[in-house]
């Protein structure tokens, strides 16, 4: 379980960010309210992001599949959050 956690973590994140992205425009609206509330979840995001790849484990057992669980884990983390800042940066430039 704790494998999956670690490679679907930062996926589960981004997902999470999503989420609340679409229900702000929906029921919050386009306000500056929204746009704050926006910036402060991708910020919030962006730092789930970074936990999910610094609490993976520093090294693996040795193994191919473990060193290979920690660079996907890694991989994933990184683009959830490359993700996450592509999605949160309209909310910066819309007037």
């Amino acid at each position: 379980m704790r494998d999956w956690l670690g490679l679907l973590g930062g996926l589960i994140v981004w997902a999470m960010h999503f989420f609340f992205l679409y229900a702000f425009g929906e029921f919050v609206g386009t306000g500056g309210a929204a746009r704050s509330m926006v910036v402060a979840v991708t910020i919030a995001c962006l730092i789930g992001c970074g936990l999910v790849a610094r609490l993976l484990p520093r090294d693996s057992s040795g193994d191919d599949y473990g060193q290979w669980r920690l660079r996907t884990a890694r991989t994933l983390a990184l683009l959830s959050g490359i993700a996450i800042l592509w999605q949160g940066l309209p909310a910066l430039f819309v007037p």
